[in-house]
């Protein structure tokens, strides 16, 4: 006796039929993963319903899950225990056949039961029984035991159309892997391809992953075809085929002006990777993502685009455009800031000049003008503006005046702005700008006084010595009370000096010097 047989009824079989009456999706005994009970079909019937056998998948690495109610062949062979002393045998299945030619299931349950119905003196009835055969067609479709309950039968999955050579494989819910080739195009297929010859040859590879069909309503087994629009889900790639698709989004007015559009150019055609779904996600959980282009990149969405970088977002190129053809170049914020504060210089010089500025006359040289509080209180809201210039830069978005990154120069100013705001946060007070209008160095910082005006606090005065004339000259500072800047200005101690005296004169002394008065004054002025 071969013990590589099956023997039924007296006769010996290599492969044999069975019905597949429960599958072990447990996988608890770890050396018989993905068996199944079955029951054998003999070809004169079954043996006894006690009679239930249990199948390993003859395949380890490519698994057909059969269904309770679907018909699989049976073969021995050896199993881990199987040596040179003795033989270990026991039944292993193949794939479900496909009795139905049916992708989603091939069940015939039922099909080892015997008709309670049938009479034993009917030696055709008995024997057809036996088969699990009913005596009509009409009954043959009335079967009482179905397939697996947990299986959810489908009415909308149908099978691939086939080419010449393709390879198939395809899933029971309507996914598929197509390994075909371009079509030869004078054959007639019931339904032709979704992908033409495009830049390549006949019988140049392509590659189709398809996940859910949604075809229109078809007959039940007709051929269809995947398709990039319909489908849930698939990645097309080709080797030269032209593959038409619908753009999702439409609105492409700088793709087009800058001609990002080759695949039109080209008809859909050439070597490609297309993946079409509702929803398309790169998720790189512990590297980066990169994505290369010989050519152009282009982006399109019918609403938003949204980048978001949690440190940095960065982009380099020998033009960057903000808006379509845009003509109109951004400004250099550190350039920008050192041109307000240079402006603000220039103008604050001019007013202290104005303020000096005596015109001949009949009777000799005029004095200082009458309105000089007026030309201070400019030059004070001047000086106030000025000390804003620092808010006006961003510091989130930066700009470089050209490609390949910042100049030197520009390296060492960013570098200089970041240390006096570091300085800032910290609390401490950044070094002053020197920013007297004449160019005298501006004294130190001294203590505000509780007498402040609308806007600013005016300084005690500070005594000191003038560089030039070698006097004894008071100085006068203004400290806006939000900004970080000190600026010291010279113009009230000229101020001062140009009042009348008692005597007549046009210089006050220290004696009669009046700083509360002066406060008060001030502030009067700035309300």
């Amino acid at each position: 006796m071969n013990p590589q047989k099956t023997i039924i009824n007296g006769l010996e079989y290599e492969l044999v039929p069975a019905e597949v009456i429960d599958v072990d999706f447990s996988g608890k005994n770890k050396e018989k993963l993905y068996t199944i009970v079955c029951k054998l079909i003999g070809a004169y019937g079954s043996q006894a319903a006690s009679n239930l056998v249990q199948a390993r998948s003859i395949d380890a690495n490519i698994k057909n899950i059969p269904i309770a109610g679907e018909v699989v062949m049976l073969m021995k062979a050896p199993t881990a225990y199987n040596s040179y002393f003795g033989t270990s045998q026991e039944f292993y299945y193949t794939n479900p056949i496909s009795i139905q030619s049916s992708v989603h299931h091939n069940g015939l349950p039922g099909a080892t039961e015997k008709r309670k119905e049938s009479s034993t003196k009917d030696s055709q009835k008995r024997n057809g029984s036996q088969d699990g055969v009913t005596t009509s067609t009409k009954k043959r479709l009335e079967v009482q035991t179905k397939i697996d309950p947990a299986f959810p039968e489908r009415l909308d999955v149908y099978p691939i159309q086939p080419y010449s050579g393709d390879i198939i494989l395809e899933g029971r819910w309507g996914q598929s892997i197509r390994l075909g080739s371009t079509v030869d195009e004078r054959r007639e297929y019931p339904n032709k391809p979704l992908w033409q010859k495009g830049l390549g040859a006949t019988g140049n590879p392509i590659l189709i992953i398809s996940n859910g069909t949604n075809p229109k309503k078809k007959k039940h087994n007709e051929f269809i075809v995947e398709n990039p629009d319909e489908d849930d889900s698939s990645i097309w790639m080709t080797s030269g085929q032209a593959v038409k698709f619908k753009q999702a989004s439409v609105y492409t007015p700088s793709i087009q002006d800058k001609e990002v559009e080759l695949y039109k150019k080209n008809e859909f055609g050439g070597n490609q990777v297309i993946i079409a779904s509702d929803r398309i996600i790169f998720n790189a959980r512990k590297q980066e993502i990169l994505a290369y282009s010989k050519e152009s990149i282009g982006l399109s969405s019918e609403k938003v685009i949204s980048i978001d970088g949690k440190e940095l977002i960065e982009t380099e190129s020998k033009r960057i455009n903000l808006g379509l053809n845009a003509t109109s170049p951004v400004l250099l914020g550190d350039r920008t800031m050192d041109w307000l504060d240079t402006l603000c210089d220039i103008i604050s010089k001019f007013i202290t000049t104005t303020t000096q500025i005596t015109v001949p006359t009949g009777v000799g040289p005029s004095g200082p003008p009458i309105n000089i509080p007026a030309f201070l209180e400019v030059k004070t809201n001047l000086l106030q503006l000025q000390q804003e210039i620092e808010k006006l830069q961003s510091r989130l978005a930066f700009v470089n005046e050209k490609s390949n990154g910042p100049s030197e120069e520009a390296k060492s100013s960013a570098e200089e702005r970041q240390s006096v705001q570091e300085q800032r946060e910290a609390g401490q007070e950044p070094p002053r700008k020197k920013t007297d209008a004449e160019g005298a160095d501006l004294a130190d910082k001294v203590e505000p006084t509780s007498v402040t005006g609308a806007g600013g606090t005016l300084q005690d005065p500070v005594e000191t010595e003038d560089a030039q004339s070698g006097q004894h000259v008071t100085v006068y500072g203004v400290r806006q009370p939000d900004a970080k800047t000190w600026e010291y200005d010279k113009e009230y101690e000229k101020y001062i000096n140009t009042l009348p005296t008692e005597d007549g004169g046009n210089k006050r002394s220290d004696s009669s010097f009046d700083s509360q008065g002066l406060k008060d004054k001030f502030n009067t002025n700035r309300d």
